[in-house]
């Protein structure tokens, strides 16, 4: 069962999420073994790591979407240990999320409603605001992603990356105080990826908001992380300050960040 918080070593108070020795098995494998995670408030934060370290299982929990077996998760001061359900709904109404997904259903999108309405959904469900001022920022959102002459499109018509984009231009334009990114180089070239990147960086200057981002990609964690956490077969290696855990000498964390073929990553590993 997961720890009660005065079970748990104190919060850090930096924190606007933080996960501390969350254990997740399913049947017999253990995906997560004792993960734990800082995101800092105001800041963003990569979480590196190898296919099957464990990533999107992480987020899953923190969006409350998967209990842990053993740990402790605690999201803008609320711990997930004995929070409502009512109580979780409003935690998640302060978040935004682009999740994994195979087409039509990638992203989360709803696959009944076109770009457009995908984006306009959410601020019609989460804000007072008048149909002039949502289809004013649904657009802007849309322009910003290069995705506004797409806004008549089905999910089911876009490749991969651009069911990435217009996620990420729902989860921009609702202005959350957190936004979680799962895999945001999958499916996107190295251009549109570095484009993107700056607009990630653009929107949390301009909302001061809580950005946490997974991915493979070295060049997304240089450009973005204010601070990088590492997991390798469900547990965290290194966590800090992004240029002292991409300058670490811990093994893993060395081959990982410089693609090096020698190190405990394998083939049989990956």
């Amino acid at each position: 069962m997961p720890r009660s918080s005065d079970e748990m070593p104190g919060w850090d108070e930096r924190a606007a999420i933080e996960l501390q020795g969350v254990v997740k098995e399913f049947g017999s494998e253990r995906v997560l073994d004792g993960v734990d995670l800082v995101v800092p408030a105001g800041a963003i934060t990569v979480l590196l790591g190898p296919s099957g370290a464990g990533k999107t299982v992480t987020i899953k929990h923190i969006v409350g979407l998967l209990e842990p077996d053993e740990g402790a998760i605690r999201v803008k001061g609320k711990d997930f240990g004995g929070i409502s359900e009512q109580e979780l709904y409003e935690v998640r109404r302060g978040m935004s999320v682009v999740l994994q997904g195979a087409l039509p259903f990638s992203c989360g999108l709803f696959h009944s409603l076109s770009v457009y309405e995908n984006v306009a959904y959410g601020l019609r469900e989460r804000t007072r605001w008048s149909g002039e001022h949502i289809d004013r920022v649904t657009r802007d959102a849309l322009r910003m992603v290069g995705l506004h002459e797409q806004a008549h499109r089905m999910p089911a018509d876009l490749s991969g990356g651009e069911a990435k984009r217009t996620a990420l231009a729902r989860a921009l334009a609702l202005e959350s105080g957190i936004v979680i990114i799962d895999d945001l180089d999958a499916g996107l070239d190295d251009v549109r990826l570095a484009l993107l990147c700056q607009v990630i960086r653009d929107a949390r200057e301009d909302t001061d908001a809580t950005v946490l981002v997974t991915t493979h990609d070295m060049k997304v964690a240089h450009d973005l992380a204010d601070y990088v956490a590492v997991i390798h077969e469900g547990r965290t290696v290194a966590s800090g300050e992004a240029d002292a855990v991409l300058g670490s000498e811990e093994p893993f964390v060395r081959q990982f960040v410089t693609g090096s073929p020698s190190g405990p990553l394998q083939l049989r590993d990956a």
